[in-house]
């Protein structure tokens, strides 16, 4: 973790939580969490094989763990020893953790200090049940933090337990170091000794991404990425040139088995995993606990997590772990870039791991696909039961690149329009006014039927692959392919599918995805890689809305909605994207 040594990282404020038993459910004194001798535990009463979307423990919500998160502009960090403006939270990069145990209700209270810009924290992954207003989204669940010392505090329960991350969803601004971790602990579906906690994948741009989103625009989409971070630490080196900067550095403990929680928070590239000379057992995809596999790579697209077991059994010595950037997606980046880090057995030599003969590595493949969806089984089995005979989908859903031939520009769109929702007044207010004539550039989808589950196609015409993301639920993969879409050929996979919050529509293929209709709110679903979406690449779903209005506290959001009309106006900020 980089630490700005201006500001420093500011105290976080947490409280020690206990699961309390639910009344109706029996209790099993054997059964409590022990990583090594008993993972798939957890409190006596729920485990691994708990719906954790119908049921799990509410631990006691005056215990909240508590985050105060300041977000700032610091000139001084150089991530890969190559100074840049860059914004921080708490001075850092990535920002602190949130750590919480499954059941606990977290509260996180965020200052935006900048002086020209708002904010909203995004808690990627966090299904936010019945508290649409906490998403942190700005231009649908709420107006944009104004800058100055404008404050919001989000409040959600962990339903979920595994690994996820935090970020601004406020134009460009995460990748400018506005993210962090979030470890929530619950059971596990494999035994480990030690938890080495989060590792975050990022690339980097030794311009501020808000100044190249133009330059995005205009080079079909997307610029290259000058580097790749691994918790915020990378090296780089430039032709002729001394390399600058350190590599992040992880310890192993001989014989003993390691928990890795691995995040891609990056804006354009998508990576494989890899460590030289050890295994990795996957046994989480997103924040789902799954039938571990073993494998020696593992690729992990824009937004997902996996949480891998390592054993150190290399015997001692210094082995590089690889971040390799797949070419084949995205807008490329600089010649040369390397993205390693260190696994020391003792943390006291500080030697450089030898160069490995080519040959000798597992083959990485320069591709854009998902894990094979036959290897993400989750832990807690649900079918998808009352499944028409003859599949129907509910909505097709095909995003387009568009180049308009005025300006050189590309934008993204669904019928024709490039998705908008503005700043000043976001879907959720909308929804609160009891608005019904909404523009058409919202992309807006309505489930309000009865129906239990809704089934969508999601695909693209263009040739590059994208990483879906959709908020308020994991959904359940059906199909997956790079393949065109048959209806007439096409066999749901309903027995267990694989669940998650991101997955790849693959170039010129398809994704069939389902989720069920029990979080009323106004849900986006768009692409995960950051130029995209402000490009236009986003849609949301209207879920129950006759049921929004008594989820949320009109009061701040209408209020935070007036302070920041007064501070736009008075620094002329104009909406320059899509809005999320």
């Amino acid at each position: 973790m980089f630490l700005s040594s201006i500001l420093g990282a500011a105290a976080l404020l947490t409280a020690s939580v206990t699961a309390a038993p639910s009344a109706q459910l029996g209790t099993r004194a054997d059964c409590k969490f022990d990583s090594f001798a008993s993972p798939d535990c957890w409190d006596g009463v729920f485990d691994l094989k708990t719906d954790y979307y119908t049921q799990g423990p509410k631990n006691d919500p005056k215990k909240p763990r508590v985050y105060d998160f300041t977000l700032s502009n610091v000139t001084t960090l150089a991530p890969d020893g190559v100074p840049r403006t860059v914004l921080a939270i708490n001075g850092q990069i990535p920002g602190p953790t949130i750590y919480a145990d499954w059941g606990d209700t977290v509260v996180v209270n965020v200052i935006n200090a900048l002086d020209y810009a708002g904010t909203a924290i995004h808690f990627h992954g966090i299904r936010q049940n019945h508290t649409i207003g906490q998403d942190g989204v700005a231009s649908i669940t709420q107006c944009p933090i104004p800058g100055d010392g404008g404050k919001q505090t989000y409040t959600f329960v962990a339903t979920q337990y595994g690994t996820s991350w935090y970020h601004s969803h406020y134009a460009v601004q995460a990748w400018d170091g506005v993210f962090g971790p979030i470890q929530i602990a619950g059971p596990a579906s494999a035994p480990y000794h030690k938890d080495l906690g989060a590792v975050m994948l990022s690339d980097w741009t030794h311009q501020t991404s808000d100044s190249l989103l133009e330059a995005a625009a205009l080079n079909g989409g997307s610029v290259p990425m000058n580097n790749g971070l691994i918790n915020g630490l990378n090296t780089h080196t430039k032709p002729g040139e001394s390399t600058t900067g350190k590599r992040y550095e992880m310890v192993f403990e001989k014989d003993k088995l390691h928990r890795i929680r691995f995040i891609n928070t990056a804006m354009d590239t998508m990576y494989k995993i890899s460590f030289d000379d050890h295994e990795m057992q996957v046994i989480s995809a997103d924040f789902v606990s799954i039938e571990p596999f073993t494998t020696k790579v593992l690729p992990i697209a824009i937004g997902q997590r996996y949480d891998v077991i390592v054993k150190a059994s290399a015997g001692g010595g210094n082995h590089w772990f690889r971040a390799t950037p797949m070419n084949a997606c995205g807008g490329g980046r600089d010649e040369g870039v390397d993205v390693r880090a260190i696994v020391r057995y003792d943390a006291n030599d500080k030697g450089t791991p030898d160069e490995k003969d080519p040959s000798t590595l597992p083959v990485i493949d320069d591709d854009c696909l998902d894990v094979p969806t036959t290897s993400l089984k989750p832990s807690a089995k649900i079918d998808l039961k009352d499944v028409p005979t003859k599949f129907q989908l509910d909505h097709n859903i095909d995003f387009e690149m568009n180049f308009d031939e005025t300006t050189g520009a590309v934008d993204w769109r669904i019928k024709s329009q490039p998705y908008y929702s503005p700043w000043d007044y976001p879907t959720l207010q909308q929804i609160v006014e009891g608005n019904t004539t909404y523009d058409p550039r919202q992309q807006l989808i309505h489930v309000d039927s009865k129906r239990e589950w809704i089934y969508a196609l999601v695909r693209t015409s263009s040739g590059t692959t994208h990483p879906i993301h959709l908020h308020g639920h994991d959904f359940f993969i059906l199909g997956q392919s790079d393949q065109e879409f048959n209806p007439d050929t096409f066999v749901p996979q309903t027995v267990n599918p694989p669940r998650r919050d991101v997955a790849m529509i693959n170039g010129l293929g398809y994704i069939v995805i389902a989720f069920q209709t029990d979080n009323p709110g106004a849900w986006l679903l768009h692409c995960h890689i950051g130029w995209h979406t402000s490009q236009g690449f986003a849609l949301t779903f209207m879920e129950h809305i006759d049921k929004v209005k008594g989820l949320v506290d009109s009061g701040p959001l209408l209020k935070q909605c007036s302070d920041w009309k007064t501070f736009a106006a008075e620094k002329k900020i104009k909406q320059h994207d899509s809005g999320v």
